[in-house]
């Protein structure tokens, strides 16, 4: 059988044998020697010296000729030539796209069973992987693995509802290649080439070196869908009523003439309408609202239906509202009206108001107890206690509402100091009263004003108000004549609502509409610290829960009803989950088994987007090709065809190296041996 080695030159090596015969032949010295002044008068010896070039251990010698030349053919790297001298031909990667778009008319189901039937047909000379392209791309079968074992792991993937990465999953690709032993490297996308994918990653530099690619061509530019996101729930109390204003997204491309649309809260029917959808946009907000227990909290879900659906898998979110926990107010106003709305009669279970004796202001800031919400009238911002009051709420990151009733030159410098440049009181008189012209409906404040239910705000007439401008403040109500009406600090460290005129009769007709106690209330929610947790995750996102300070947990529960999903420790207040790869509503408990939070998990909306591109440039600006020379010299061929990971494949190698190791070992025991025996 051909025998050959990847680097001959280092048996030049072999010269070295030459030090273990020098070892064995050299002169050996007497040590203990006694010397004489005088010797010419001794007889000479009557048996002759041993000659030093006889060996004294023929043993020794050979183990560590044997040694000797082992390593030498192992750092020449011997391999037999025989039709199997290159056992990997090829490196190829499957990536399967496995988020939520590619079920559209089943893709995923046939890239699977498209890299079933490969993984069944590659030749030995093939080493094949896979990996999934899922919220993080993951190894489902590495190189090496059995043909069998491969196939079962293919076999049991399922249709997921996340949203990944395709550079993500490129990246896990090329790393895989990076190790991998074929002469040609390869990576298979199996996936749909979606648009909004390719053009996450546009601008990222090239890592695929001498990688060939295999892209799937795009069968359609799109395809037809019907799809809701972004479910949101708000609570409003009107009276005492407590109301849930819901509104979810409905989304439509393609024919599609008609969708039915059914929304559930705590497994009741709240909603059920057909919905036409031809001339209309693209995007429609459906609304729904219902009476509910503020103390309980509220389950709900969305389901859609119409044709054609090329993904079905989007016609359903869910949504959760938690229970009412009431809040605190510190009211310093001399508004009737704001009084009243704060009073307990409107404001039970939702807001406990403490009002504030202008002439104990002075106890109110040595107190430093402080509300969750300050709502005052800048009238008693002449005061320095009330300034430092104001100041103190904003520093410690609490709410703070405050309506502008006076104009005056200390008032001035503290608008200042909030980032408002006063331009003086503007008094439209009662015979041409301003109106809102434009309100920031996307706002939780304003948002639930888009149902008539709660009143028209565009009826709102301001009679007097001061004239506001801000570089660090958002405006989110203008007037007809163009001025901002209602502003929100931006300020990361404060919640500040400032409104540029007073809430009585005197400056606006809001205290006797009936859009007045809801805005109230929603106005002081929005300045209230807010849980950061989001209400809505993404299948299979890495989520960080905040816990309220007052529980006391070591770890948090996941649950689906009965059914544990995981757990997780609490540090510092926090516990960071992996949420569930499918849609529904997730109860999050503590170790004594009180429910936290409940979360919504819902797809992302991008990847209801079947809009796809007909080839994939991202690809091209990835990958790194370096020229390939026409001619080479024999033996760099060779070298080229035969790499030392192949050799690493062959036992030769590691029978030499093992070899070696053994009489190396026996070397020092017989060395050991021989000199206790002499």
């Amino acid at each position: 059988m051909p025998f050959s080695f990847l680097h001959p030159w280092f048996w030049l090596g072999a010269l070295a044998v030459a030090a273990p015969v020098w070892l064995h032949l050299r002169w050996k010295k007497e040590t203990n020697l006694v010397r004489f002044s005088a010797v010419r008068f001794l007889e000479d010896e009557s048996e002759p010296q041993r000659s030093p070039l006889r060996l004294e251990d023929w043993v020794l010698f050979v183990i560590r000729l044997l040694a000797l030349l082992l390593l030498i053919a192992g750092f020449a790297w011997p391999y037999l030539r025989h039709a199997n001298s290159l056992p990997i031909r090829e490196s190829r990667v499957y990536v399967l796209d496995n988020t939520l778009s590619h079920q559209a008319n089943d893709g995923f189901n046939v890239d699977r069973a498209r890299i079933l039937a490969d993984v069944q047909s590659a030749g030995s000379d093939v080493q094949v992987a896979v990996v999934e392209l899922s919220n993080t791309p993951r190894v489902v079968v590495a190189f090496g693995e059995d043909r069998d074992t491969a196939r079962e792991k293919i076999k049991a993937l399922q249709p997921s509802f996340e949203r990944g990465s395709y550079l993500a999953a490129f990246r896990q690709a090329s790393a895989l290649l990076g190790n991998s032993l074929g002469e040609q490297k390869r990576i298979v996308f199996c996936g749909d080439n979606q648009e909004n994918q390719w053009k996450e990653n546009v601008n990222t530099p090239p890592f695929l070196r001498d990688v060939r690619i295999d892209l799937p061509p795009a069968a359609s530019k799109t395809l037809p869908n019907l799809w809701l996101s972004e479910p949101r729930t708000q609570r409003i109390f009107l009276g005492d009523r407590s109301l849930v204003n819901f509104t979810v997204k409905l989304s439509h491309t393609g024919p599609a003439p008609t969708a039915n649309i059914v929304v559930r809260a705590n497994s009741q029917a709240v909603l059920s309408r057909t919905i036409d959808l031809e001339k209309q946009p693209e995007t429609i907000v459906i609304q729904a609202q219902w009476e509910a227990d503020p103390s309980a909290w509220v389950r709900g879900e969305a389901v859609l239906e119409g044709t054609p659906d090329s993904l079905p898998a989007d016609d359903h979110v869910f949504f959760s509202l938690a229970p009412v926990v009431e809040g605190r107010v510190a009211l310093l106003a001399q508004s009737p009206y704001l009084r009243l709305a704060l009073s307990p009669e409107i404001m039970r279970g939702q807001w406990a108001t403490r009002i504030i004796d202008p002439a104990r202001l002075d106890d109110e800031v040595a107190t430093n107890q402080d509300a969750d919400v300050l709502c005052l009238e800048s009238n008693y911002l002449q005061s320095s206690a009330a300034r430092k009051l104001l100041s103190r709420y904003l520093t410690n990151q609490r709410g703070v509402f405050l309506v502008i009733n006076r104009l005056t030159p200390a008032i001035e410098g503290c608008l200042r100091e909030l980032g408002f440049e006063p331009e003086g009181t503007w008094n439209t008189g009662a015979n041409n009263p301003d109106k809102f012209q434009f309100v920031f409906s996307n706002h939780p404040i304003f948002h639930p004003f888009l149902s008539p239910d709660y009143g028209n705000l565009m009826d709102i007439k301001v009679l007097e108000y001061v004239r506001l401008k801000s570089a660090s403040a958002l405006p989110l109500v203008f007037s007809e004549s163009g001025a901002g009406l209602f502003f929100q600090g931006t300020r990361p460290s404060a919640k500040l609502f400032v409104a540029a005129f007073g809430l009585d009769r005197d400056h606006t007709s809001w205290p006797v509409d009936q859009t007045f106690i809801p805005f109230l209330d929603l106005t002081l929610q929005a300045a209230r610290a807010e849980d950061p947790t989001p209400a809505s995750f993404e299948p299979g996102e890495l989520g960080t829960i905040e816990l309220p300070a007052s529980v006391k947990t070591r770890e948090v529960v996941l649950r689906e009803g009965d059914h544990e999903m995981s757990r997780a420790p609490v540090q510092r207040g926090k516990a960071q989950l992996r949420m569930p790869d499918k849609p529904g509503l997730y109860a999050l408990s503590s170790d004594t088994q009180q429910t936290l939070k409940i979360l919504s998990v819902n797809p992302s909306p991008k990847e209801s987007q079947l809009v796809y591109l007909p080839a994939a440039e991202p690809v091209k600006a990835w990958q790194q090709n370096t020229p390939v020379l026409t001619e080479k010299p024999a033996m760099a061929t060779v070298a080229g065809q035969v790499r030392l990971s192949s050799i690493l494949h062959q036992r030769l190698w590691w029978w030499m190296v093992f070899g070696a190791l053994i009489m190396l070992l026996l070397e020092m025991g017989w060395a050991e041996v021989r000199k206790e025996g002499r």
